[in-house]
């Protein structure tokens, strides 16, 4: 069963673009993957133990993101964003 994750931010800005992805922000609408894939890069950190046990899904996680688009806006901001980085974006 997923658990509800009230989250203040999903947008999160990287350090510098990656050169093979071009992204300039990372979008993680959920926490954890109810796949646990053998070749998932995460299994070997200290967040890959129990994945499929540990999936949260970040409430209301589309009016957080129009915060903080709105605001990237306001700064003007640009850049590219990836879907879900740390997690399967197919949850």
């Amino acid at each position: 069963m997923a658990r509800e994750i009230h989250a203040k931010t999903v947008l999160n800005k990287k350090k510098k673009r990656d050169p093979w992805f071009l992204d300039d922000y990372t979008f993680s609408p959920y926490s954890g993957c109810a796949f646990n894939c053998l070749y998932c890069y995460i299994r070997g950190s200290k967040y890959g133990v129990h994945m499929e046990n540990n999936l949260g899904i970040k409430v209301k996680a589309i009016e957080v993101l129009e915060k903080q688009l709105s605001l990237r806006v306001r700064k003007g901001d640009q850049g590219f964003i990836v879907l879900s980085s740390v997690t399967n974006p197919y949850l």
